[in-house]
Formats: structure tokens, sequence, C-alpha cells
């Protein structure tokens, strides 16, 4: 039950509006949302409300009122504009010096209900922005997707009045301790706001992934991949903890490495590259129009779309002025030493055709910026990755591995424990010992989140 209205903080002065507040507060909660709420957070004053048969929940106990005015102010720890929830007058309403708020008001019904349901709505409105993000990942990335569950909002927020009301934004805020972390840092920041332009920026960072890890699922599985995009690197972690880390490869600005989470099912050793119909229609039909030898140079098949593995046409036989007779077309890399995926592939079934591989252009691990590829995700260590995933096979040792790697022939090995894959955006993350490392904005994602973050 609510702690709710202490009765003498109005009958001391004679007068007592709790029953009139409360039909009011219950009349309210069944209309529309006012403007500037959210309909689901208005969703949640109504059930918040109902929890407690509608009594008001803040305007008769000054320490309740209090308590959600230091909840209020707790926005910025958590890299949220402290105006988007306690603007106004609200501040002063919430901690009178002499009188209750009742008398402040002077007993007004309309005005006790209104400020009542404002402190509630603008609470769960921090909750659900601290639970599961502020913005939609999808207004950056219509790819870009939100996987955490929001919790209870109504019935946690009732429970935590019940109890102590300053713990609530830690029991609904996520459980990585990498967002923690980055709490922590920005605390060590915000003294120093206006202090120097580096500062200010690194805040501005640390606030866009707060965010992001909003929108981050709380279980991430005790093993998985984590590959960071504007990091360029892949880590394989148990407990959280690294046990395998590499550079990686991404893709291009034009082409995108999109973002999203998947289930590692299987190893492809000697890999055909089935090439992409954008590229197959952009490069390699262009290339080969131009350049009788070009398909032969490049260990190029020509399949026939909808026909079988085998059906190979040969490339004389294509008349490449027509354009219909080419989309009809499908082109494969044969495994081999040049093959745009090298050695081996990753597969983890996913809307993009996305997966993880290795590369004939090894070089390019040793440039500092690596957007390089058409959306797929280049590996510096695939042997290493190999030897981890399939660690679980007693059978696949290194000299097996290796032959597979380096054979004529595909082969693919299902993997005896599925591994959870997440293709994330990280510009700025903690370290071990404080502070945070920070990397640019290759996809101009931190530009387009900040505006979406403070409005």
């Amino acid at each position: 039950m609510l702690c709710v209205v202490a009765a003498c903080a109005c009958v001391a002065c004679g007068k007592d509006v709790t029953t009139d507040v409360t039909v009011a507060i219950q009349r309210a909660a069944l209309g529309a949302a006012p403007p500037g709420t959210r309909p689901a957070v208005w969703a949640d004053v109504h059930r918040f409300y109902m929890t407690g048969s509608y009594a008001p929940a803040w305007i008769g106990d000054e320490k309740q009122a209090a308590a959600a005015l230091r909840v209020l102010r707790r926005a910025p720890e958590h890299g949220l504009p402290l105006e988007a929830y306690l603007s106004g007058d609200l501040p002063g309403l919430l901690a009178p010096e002499h009188k209750s708020i009742a008398a402040n008001l002077q007993y007004d019904v309309d005005k006790l209900t209104r400020l009542d349901m404002r402190v509630t709505a603008a609470l769960l409105s921090l909750g659900h922005d601290v639970a599961v993000g502020r913005t939609d990942p999808a207004s950056i990335d219509s790819r870009w997707k939100a996987r955490r569950t929001a919790p209870d909002l109504a019935a946690s927020l009732a429970q935590w009045t019940s109890a102590s009301l300053d713990g609530w934004l830690d029991a609904v805020r996520p459980v990585h301790p990498e967002y923690a972390a980055l709490q922590k840092a920005l605390a060590a920041l915000q003294p120093q706001a206006g202090s120097e332009a580096g500062d200010d920026d690194v805040a501005r960072r640390i606030a866009l992934n707060l965010e992001r890890w909003r929108w981050m699922p709380d279980d991430l599985g005790e093993r998985h991949i984590l590959v960071n995009v504007p990091a360029f690197y892949m880590a394989v972690r148990e407990r959280r903890k690294p046990v395998l880390e590499m550079k990686v490869i991404v893709g291009k600005q034009d082409r995108a490495t999109p973002l999203f989470s998947a289930v590692m099912n299987e190893v492809v050793f000697s890999p055909y590259w089935n090439v992409p119909d954008s590229i197959a229609e952009g490069e390699t039909a262009p290339a080969a129009a131009r350049d009788p030898k070009f398909l032969a140079r490049n260990n190029i098949e020509i399949l026939r779309r909808g026909g079988s593995r085998d059906d190979i046409v040969d490339a004389d036989s294509v008349d490449w002025n027509d354009p219909e007779a080419v989309k009809a077309l499908a082109f494969r890399q044969k495994p081999g030493a040049g093959n745009a995926l090298g050695h081996v592939k990753f597969l983890f079934p996913n809307p993009y055709d996305v997966y993880l591989h290795d590369t004939p252009a090894d070089s390019l691990f040793a440039r500092e910026g690596r957007a390089l590829s058409h959306g797929c995700v280049r590996l510096d260590q695939p042997d290493a990755l190999a030897r981890y995933v399939l660690r679980d096979n007693p059978e696949w040792d290194e000299a097996k591995i290796q032959a597979a790697m380096h054979q004529e022939e595909e082969r693919h090995v299902a993997l005896k424990a599925p591994l959870p894959v997440f293709i994330v955006y990280f510009t700025a993350w903690p370290r071990a010992g404080g502070g945070v490392d920070t990397w640019p904005d290759v996809y101009g994602y931190d530009a387009r989140q900040a505006g979406k973050l403070i409005h």
C-alpha cells in the first residue's frame, strides 16, 4: 500500500482535502494524457494510482515529496537533461520552507491533483528513460532496435514509495557494470562542466553511450562475442571479461555494418563467397562486361538464379549488354587464397546477411580507421576464433582447423554450444582503472543522437 496522506498536515489547519483529491485523481487518470506526457507514461501513471486506490502520493507527505525531488534531481547522473523532468515551479512546490504543500496551494483541489499527478508523471518518465532509453534507436538507424525489456515501472515505483524512494532509479537502470562505470566517470566530469571543452565533449559522449546501454538486453550470455564498430574491435567475453580480443574491419560509411544481436551456430571453412546482389549489379557484372578475363582471374563462377549450386553458366554465353539476362545471374567466388572471405566465415543467421569472416587483405588491419568493408566484419585472427568456438569439439585440433581452412571444398561445421553475437556502437567505454576510452563517431550516430537525447 502506498505511503500517502499525512492527515495532520491538513487537519491542523482545519481542512482535509484528501477525499476530494482522490476522486479528482481517479477521474483524471482515466482521461487522456496531458500535453507533453507520453501515452505509455500516462498508462503507468494510471496503474500507479490504481495500486493505491487513487490516493495522492506526494502532497500530504513532505518527506515523500522531498524524496521525489531528490530522485528527479538525479537525472544528470544518467546523462539525462534535468529540465525534462524537473522544470518551472516544481522544485519550489516540492520543497516548501514553512507550510505544507496543501497549505501553499491554499487547499485548492484542482491544483493539488495536478501537482500530485505531475510529480508521478515526472518520476515515471524519468524511470522509463533510465530503464529503456529516452530515444528510439531506430530514429538513428532504422535497423537499430532496442532490446531491453522494460521493468514494471508503475509497480516498482509503488513498491519503492512504500519503502525508500531513493533507491528506485538504481533498481530500474541497466544491470551492466559498464553502465555504472560510465556513471562514475560522468560524475567525475560534471563538476568541471564548462571548464574545458575537452571535458564537455567526453561528458556528452558518456551521456550518449549510457543511453545505448539502455537499449541492450540485461542478459548477454555467460559467453558471448561483442563487436564494437567505432573501436574496430571484437572480443569474446566470458562472465563479462575478454578472453580473446582482435582488430576488425567494419562497413564503410555508405555500407554501414548494422547493429543487432544474433546467435552464432556454424563455422564454414574454405567458403564460397556468394556475391551480394548490390555488389554483383554495381561492380561484378560491369567489370565482367568490360573485361572478358575478369571472372576467371578472380575465380568467380556464374550461376543461373534459382538453379542448383552446380548449375554453372559459361561466361562466354552471357549477353552482357542485356540487363534482364544479367539480372537472372548470380555470382560466387570459389574457395582459395584470393577469396574475399578468406579461409573461414562464422555464421549467425540475421536479416542483413552479415557475418564474421577472414580476409586476404591483411595489410588493412594496420590502418587506424578500418571502416572499409561492404558491411560484414573482417577478422584479424580468424583462426583463433575458430579454435575458440570449436573448443567443445575435441576432434577439431589446430592441425585439422588449418587443413580445413586451406582445402578446395567448402565445409560446414555446427557449433556444439551456440554463441550470442552482439554488434554494438559504443564511442565511449570505461577503463578498468577509471576514466573512459573514446573513439571517433565513424557513422555519425553520436551527432544524430545528441539532439534527440536532449529534447
